[in-house]
């Protein structure tokens, strides 16, 4: 990494928190598209955030998780409900600061479904589905609220 790189990664990891580095890859990785004029702008910029959430996070205290006790709070900040959704295949799109999709829920052809990473919540405008990282995993995946900590916990 060169020294202008490694100062630009600074600055961002300097003014952003995690959430919001997260939420800048995003951004970055949905405009860079080949096919787009400023392409290799994107990559660098997408390049440049994610070496500034890997300096931020070693700087950061992992949340502890020991047998029989699992920082809820400090899992609950550190995960990423986008990342988690889009892993369970909902595609989202950037609504302000916040995301939009279909809800896995419930059958609809217009989006309804809100993800607001500052909170780590979502909410269903059609089902009225809503909740936390934790019950978006429970809900998806048929858990109980123990075995949804620790699967949040593994990824």
């Amino acid at each position: 990494m060169t020294s202008k790189a490694q100062t630009d990664a600074q600055l961002l990891a300097a003014r952003f928190s995690i959430k919001e580095l997260k939420l800048e890859a995003h951004k970055a990785n949905l405009h860079a598209r080949p096919d787009w004029d400023d392409f290799g702008y994107w990559c660098w910029y997408r390049d440049m955030v994610e070496q500034a959430i890997t300096m931020k996070q070693q700087t950061q205290p992992k949340p502890i998780v020991k047998p029989g006790h699992i920082d809820i709070e400090a899992l609950k900040q550190h995960a990423d409900i986008v990342a988690v959704m889009e892993s369970y295949g909902v595609k989202l799109r950037k609504s302000g600061s916040n995301f939009k999709g279909l809800c896995p829920f419930h059958k609809e052809k217009t989006p309804s479904f809100m993800v607001y990473p500052q909170e780590n919540r979502y909410y269903c405008f059609g089902c009225q589905s809503n909740g936390d990282i934790f019950s978006l995993v429970m809900q998806m995946e048929n858990l109980t609220f123990r075995e949804a900590v620790a699967r949040v916990s593994a990824l």
